[in-house]
């Protein structure tokens, strides 16, 4: 099963935001042979021009669907995520007791942490090296860690910059230029590792962090317990005060980590089995794969797909962020995602900087912010749009600029700006009845509420924001239906077949984004 990952930031007036997929193929490699033969049907024909064929799953009464799929897929993914929920434990745990005794090395503490972090990887590794799995996942933090001295000690003001720019680019070789299982496998940890090594840098530079980290404390943050593989991004100081920071377990608390647990495993059965189920049962019934109701249907049927299989990943990393007693920089729990402003998206800006908070976080902090540190105080403009362009570059080269995903995160970036300039236009024209912009309650993201109204009884106010909510909700369709879990990379595949989804619907979000366009500049 080939997924992608990627992200997008964009950066309006003073703020940034992304659309990361985080949704590493090799998770569900750990236990997709369970699944392999009740799945070879369905994966023969998934590759049919935008799923006109049925799947294995519409074949299916809903008993057979619950004993074939749900079931296994629940017990599977509930071995992994049992087992790193208990090594994330005993992590907190071995914290605790080492804080009581006071007499455990700093060093071991580390050392345990990325233990705890690499072990899940090892564990539920199936190809038998894995030695060679060790390798990809041990030597890149000390890579980046010599990298990071030289560039500290030979350029000092521009070397988080230069460091950077050689991960991104180291990145981009692998992805690329390797034909390795491993690679393919590790990904995730790697973009993560890179992005934390590049943030170590910039906090330095920017003297956040008074002192590089130590070698033990370095190996601990880019491998850490519960984030090395499904994240969340953490700062350097975000991981330690995981050391020093008790944590206020109570039973709300406990309740609080179940019900994520349980959202988590309700999403990955959503993907995998049901969403594909319910949709194909109405398809069926319809027969009529030309019409524009059975059409959009399937765009929304793939996206769905792809996106509860992103809710899954975030509230697993969630779990096991919060498990660890990891805490953001405002020591309130970390959040990685709200999937009620995804499905209901009232502005596409809300939707870039919710769907991976921390991942938004990041590419705020440390690319759009520190491109615009660059410009001209006069060209304030100008200095935005090369920040955008430059945070888009950098999230198409974190996931090896594969074709389809940074045709995603181009449109998407347009939709982005298209839609915040007519907001901000329409509030403009209508001070009355709108009031552009207010803050909202996360301080960390920094976002803002769209066209928030003085009178919310007012009935322009609602019809303006349920149109742009039904039309981000057929854009999103739009834009999800190319990334199809079950198709390889685009590197093996045709412009034509990487692009078909767009290419039968005629283009026609991006001929609605030129045409909103077009009304952005008459306002």
């Amino acid at each position: 099963m080939d997924t992608q990952q990627f992200s997008l930031s964009y950066g309006g007036d003073n703020d940034v935001g992304d659309y990361l997929y985080n949704f590493p193929a090799d998770y569900y490699e750990l236990y997709d042979d369970q699944l392999e033969d009740e799945n070879q049907y369905y994966q023969s024909n998934v590759n049919s021009e935008m799923h006109n064929e049925p799947s294995f799953w519409s074949n299916l009464t809903f008993h057979q669907l619950c004993t074939q799929c749900v079931v296994p897929a629940v017990w599977s993914t509930g071995n992994l995520l049992g087992t790193t929920l208990i090594l994330c434990m005993f992590f907190r745990l071995f914290i605790v007791i080492c804080n009581k005794i006071k007499i455990v090395p700093e060093a071991v503490l580390h050392t345990v942490c990325a233990i705890c972090g690499v072990l899940p990887l090892i564990i539920f590794h199936e190809d038998g090296d894995v030695y060679q799995l060790i390798l990809q996942i041990v030597l890149y933090p000390m890579f980046c860690y010599i990298v990071s001295i030289i560039c500290i000690l030979t350029l000092k003001h521009h070397s988080s910059i230069v460091f950077s720019a050689l991960i991104l680019l180291t990145l981009f070789y692998r992805e690329c230029f390797t034909n390795d299982s491993k690679w393919q496998k590790t990904k995730s940890a790697h973009m993560l590792m890179s992005m934390k090594a590049m943030a170590i840098l910039f906090d330095i530079q920017s003297n956040k962090l008074q002192t590089f980290p130590s070698v033990p404390q370095y190996i601990g943050y880019m491998m850490c317990a519960g984030t090395v593989y499904l994240g969340p991004f953490l700062t350097f100081q975000e991981y330690s005060n995981a050391f020093l920071l008790s944590v206020n377990w109570n039973k709300t608390k406990v309740c609080r980590i179940i019900w994520r647990i349980i959202i988590s495993l309700l999403c990955f059965v959503l993907s995998i089995c049901v969403v594909d189920w319910l949709f194909s049962q109405h398809l069926l019934v319809n027969n009529k794969s030309n019409s524009i109701i059975n059409i959009f249907l399937t765009m929304y049927k793939q996206a769905l797909e792809f996106r509860t299989g992103h809710y899954f990943v975030a509230y697993a990393s969630t779990v096991f962020a919060t498990v660890c007693g990891y805490h953001s920089e405002y020591n309130s729990e970390i959040l990685v995602t709200r999937p009620l402003v995804m499905e209901w998206p009232r502005s596409l800006l809300h939707v870039v900087v919710h769907w991976n908070a921390p991942m938004h976080y990041w590419l705020k902090k440390y690319v759009f912010e520190e491109v615009l540190k660059y410009g001209n105080k006069n060209k304030k403009q100008r200095n935005r749009f090369i920040a955008v362009g430059t945070t888009y570059l950098v999230s198409s080269l974190l996931h090896g600029l594969e074709r389809r995903l940074s045709a995603v995160l181009l449109s998407l970036a347009a939709y982005t700006y298209v839609e915040h300039q007519i907001r901000t236009k329409l509030a403009s024209r209508f001070p009355s009845t709108f009031s552009y912009y207010a803050k909202n309650k996360y301080p960390r993201h920094n976002s803002k509420t769209y066209l928030s109204s003085l009178n919310q009884n007012n009935w322009f106010f609602w019809f303006i924001n349920l149109m742009f909510t039904i039309l981000n909700i057929i854009h999103l369709a739009y834009l999800g239906s190319v990334i199809d879990m079950s198709v390889d990379n685009s590197y093996n595949t045709t412009y034509q077949e990487s692009f078909a989804p767009w290419s039968r619907v005629s283009y026609f979000s991006h001929f609605i984004m030129l045409i909103m366009f077009f009304i952005s500049i008459l306002l």
